[in-house]
């Protein structure tokens, strides 16, 4: 009996580790447009006029939020155009980001305190 159980909590574990699909709210794109204005669709070029089945064909349903990760200085219009074509497939959860630049810097408490000291 605590065979079988190892054995299914093995599978079970191990079944999950290998699996790669994009699981909802996870903060990963699903959709690229690079500088350039190319658009990736799960990894896959894709033209404008094809990205929602694009969306549709990689598993992503209508009720998910897609996530498009645009460039620092991105084309507004290809972003309408992207935006539009996936809300007429039925998408309504479309949100554009930016890469996340993340920095840390550590306040040098002792100017801090003669400030606070001076005031």
């Amino acid at each position: 009996m605590r065979m079988v159980i190892l054995l299914l909590l093995a599978v079970s574990l191990g079944s999950g580790c290998m699996s790669s699909r994009v699981t909802e709210n996870s903060r990963v794109p699903e959709i690229v447009i690079d500088d350039v204005g190319i658009i990736t669709v799960d990894g896959k070029q894709t033209p404008l006029g094809k990205i929602a089945a694009a969306a549709h064909d990689a598993g992503y349903r209508n009720t998910q939020e897609i996530n498009i990760l645009i460039p620092d200085a991105p084309d507004r219009k290809i972003m309408q155009e992207v935006s539009g074509e996936l809300a007429h497939g039925g998408y309504s959860r479309i949100i554009f980001e930016k890469k996340r630049k993340a920095f840390s810097s550590l306040a040098n408490t002792s100017d801090s305190s003669k400030k606070a000291n001076a005031r």
